[in-house]
């Protein structure tokens, strides 16, 4: 390890520089001055997110209304697309105006064949393999005194080099269901993408598109996803995956109305379910999330009226190990949550959204979930998400509430010190000196 001995003048003039020098990296205003934190504290507080943007929807959207755009390039900026329950599709995404500066953008999506009357339940978007193409999938009721009805439409949008297009919108097919829609999501199986989608039924279908015809036809479960070959007890509110492609497993969460929770480990080179776990929660499950600790793969599942659990190391335990996370019940149904390194630590934050406009904050401490922090805002949560809007290489949190997508950002002054951590670049001071360690030279 070396060691620099700076004055304090000297430490500060370093310090300013560098943060100029990664600011202008994150292609950040030029104009903005920047102060590092010399108390050395690393925490997020509410206080560390500002209010970047907040894109108003003309009516209510649904837990499941919120979606990325897929984006081929890996750095490149991420678009939302969020529905609204009468009819209209956003999508939303920050541009570059003058002088660099970032400017939203939304924009309603006309698509053909989606009537006036039509009331969207849930949407998914991703891109078809091998090409850049993307597919959009809306599942919507039809409500009228003369024509009403349930249907799946599936749009396609025309390869157009990395960006998305909105005007190469052309529609693929449209398909009449016999039951009412709920979750619509997509897995990637033997090369293809099939759309899941839950139903009034109780039951879940499955979709895919002829690469030649362009029309839909329902699959058969036991084909590709012997999971889905039962009919579950209620309607199945929340369908997660999770691939473990070296050891050619996937699993499969379940959440249904009645509060009966699955897990599914399925054996995808020989088709087969491995092995099947179920537990009770007692009130309609809204979400679950897989999320990464250590060497080990928990399960996080959120109720409508009870506490969130975490049931750790699923895969030699399955749903046998929970963890509550204490306090999470305190406000009104949970309605959302995400798994993310919130913090730049590499380390995982839980974010619970509920609809008594709080967004609570759980960290791992001393091997149980805790609460670290929470916001509130002015309307109920419905979904989370936590990704690079805005394009200058930080992600920001994006919460679809009842009256739009807010999009909040990190406080750039604290980014030169998490970079710096990471780096291994670490400044402490006292009342005497300061002394600015390089630890990754040896």
């Amino acid at each position: 390890m070396v060691e620099l001995e700076l004055s304090r003048e000297e430490a500060a003039e370093k310090a300013r520089q560098f943060s100029l020098l990664f600011a202008s990296t994150c292609k950040l205003l030029p104009h903005i001055s920047y102060q590092l934190n010399w108390n050395g504290k690393n925490s997020i507080t509410p206080n560390k997110f500002h209010d970047c943007h907040i894109f108003s929807l003309s009516s209510q959207g649904s837990i499941y209304s919120l979606c990325r755009l897929p984006n081929l390039n890996p750095y490149g900026r991420i678009s939302l697309l969020a529905a609204s329950l009468r009819k209209p599709v956003f999508l939303l995404e920050f541009n570059h105006g003058y002088k660099e500066s970032l400017v939203p953008y939304s924009r309603e999506l006309s698509f053909t064949y989606l009537p006036g009357n039509a009331e969207i339940v849930s949407i998914t978007a991703f891109c078809k393999p091998g090409s850049n193409n993307t597919v959009i999938v809306v599942a919507y009721i039809k409500v009228g005194k003369t024509e009403t009805g349930q249907c799946l439409n599936i749009f396609t949008v025309k390869e157009s080099g990395s960006d998305f297009n909105a005007d190469g919108l052309a529609s693929s097919c449209s398909l009449e269901i016999n039951f009412i829609p709920y979750h619509v999501t997509h897995c990637l199986c033997h090369n293809e993408v099939t759309i899941v989608l839950s139903g009034s039924d109780n039951r879940v279908h499955l979709f895919t598109e002829d690469s030649i015809t362009h029309a839909a036809q329902e699959k058969i479960a036991i084909d590709e996803f012997p999971e889905f070959k039962i009919e579950f007890p209620s309607v199945v509110l929340w369908i997660e995956f999770h691939i473990l492609r070296e050891k050619s497993l996937r699993l499969t969460a379940i959440g249904c109305e009645c509060g009966n929770f699955y897990l599914y480990i399925v054996d995808t080179k020989s088709n087969s379910v491995k092995t099947m776990a179920n537990v009770n929660h007692g009130t309609p499950v809204t979400s679950s999330r897989f999320l990464d600790d250590s060497d080990t793969l928990n399960l996080l599942v959120t109720s409508s009226l009870l506490p969130a659990t975490v049931y750790r190391n699923i895969l030699e335990k399955f749903l046998n190990d929970p963890t509550i996370l204490t306090g999470s019940d305190k406000h009104d149904v949970i309605t959302c949550s995400i798994v993310c390194d919130v913090q730049m630590d590499q380390q995982p934050t839980i974010l619970l959204g509920t609809y008594g406009q709080e967004l609570l904050a759980y960290r791992l401490e001393n091997l149980e979930w805790s609460l670290a922090w929470q916001r509130s805002f002015s309307h109920p949560i419905l979904a989370l998400d936590y990704c690079d809007v805005t394009g200058d290489g930080v992600r920001e949190l994006v919460a679809l509430t009842t009256r739009g997508v807010q999009i909040l950002q990190t406080y750039i002054r604290r980014l030169p010190l998490v970079h710096s951590r990471r780096r291994g670049f670490s400044c402490r001071s006292n009342r005497s000196e300061t002394i600015m360690r390089w630890t990754g030279v040896s």
